[in-house]
């Protein structure tokens, strides 16, 4: 069973490169809708010479007996003849499948099409053509094949668009739950130092990377703001040379008294804010840089320390 269904897919997958190709599908399953059955030799020609292999044609004479076809029945297209005095009749029928939510090809012949007609049906996905020979007229392959590319890919642009958009949710939850790790990891430390005593040889290494003296009050406004600015440029052009602005930014918060948690808490906030204001845009890319600033922002630290807890 799995081998048929695998079967069917590339057959599937077969069909529609060949119709983005601009070729007829092989077997084409045609429902022509009209007064009164055509002749079928002459269109058989025309798909013949453009490749068709076996066409199958169903006629139905009333609306009522196209949408019953159509519910029941999977077709390549649909071909409607309206005769001069029922066009109408025929614009209505081609409204009530696209109502039906049925997405086949449609093509409407007609004699005669008038400007307000063309209005009218200028909103459907429908081709027109205006033909006085009509099931016989040498354009109707040609507007039918037009038709099932448009059609197709119109399909193809609707898959990619939901996958796109199933993309961009997953890469946002992915952000989200990489962030909520990120933020964790403060918390665990926050309430390992409210019930852990700190012992002498851990109150020495807090003391080498500045946490005597932790920052106990906000940062200034403008640490906010300068670090938002360089978040925003870093994840634009990289680190580039913002070496500097963001060695000096460490030796700010050294000064400040800050150590790498609440460098931490300072970047998960800007970055939270920034990931926030992207709407449905992607935010793997702004992550990677993300992490990247954190890195070297916590070695521009690490090493601001050093040198103030040398003699």
């Amino acid at each position: 069973m799995l081998k048929d269904e695998l079967s069917s897919f590339a057959e599937a997958d077969t069909a529609d490169e060949r119709v983005l190709n601009g070729q007829l599908p092989t077997r084409l399953r045609l429902l022509c809708v009209g007064p009164r059955e055509p002749s079928w030799i002459g269109l058989t020609l025309q798909l013949d010479a453009e490749g068709g292999i076996e066409p199958q044609f169903r006629w139905a004479s009333t609306a009522a007996e196209a949408l019953t076809l159509l519910r029941d029945d999977p077709f390549d297209a649909v071909l409607i003849a309206a005769v001069s005095d029922a066009f109408a009749e025929a614009a209505s029928l081609v409204k009530a499948i696209r109502a039906s939510g049925c997405e086949d090809p449609l093509v409407l012949l007609a004699p005669r099409i008038s400007d307000a007609d063309w209005l009218d049906l200028s909103f459907e996905e429908c081709e027109l053509l205006q033909s006085a020979r009509m099931w016989d007229s040498p354009a109707l392959v040609a507007v039918l094949k037009r038709a099932i590319v448009r059609s197709e890919q119109t399909r193809q642009s609707r898959r990619l668009e939901i996958a796109q958009t199933k993309r961009m949710a997953r890469e946002r939850d992915e952000t989200e739950h990489l962030l909520s790790q990120q933020r964790r990891i403060i918390d665990d430390l926050d309430a390992r130092d409210a019930t852990e005593p700190t012992n002498v040889a851990r109150q020495a290494l807090l003391d080498c990377f500045g946490r005597a003296a932790p920052c106990r009050t906000a940062l200034p406004s403008e640490i906010n703001s300068y670090y938002q600015e360089l978040l925003r440029t870093y994840v634009i052009m990289g680190s580039g040379n913002l070496g500097g602005e963001i060695a000096k930014l460490a030796d700010l918060l050294a000064v400040a008294g800050c150590g790498p948690r609440e460098a931490l808490s300072l970047h998960l906030e800007r970055v939270e804010s920034l990931v926030g204001g992207l709407g449905n845009r992607s935010t793997r890319h702004i992550l990677a840089r993300a992490d990247l600033l954190a890195l070297e922002l916590m070695i521009h630290l690490g090493e601001s320390y050093r040198r103030r807890a040398q003699p």
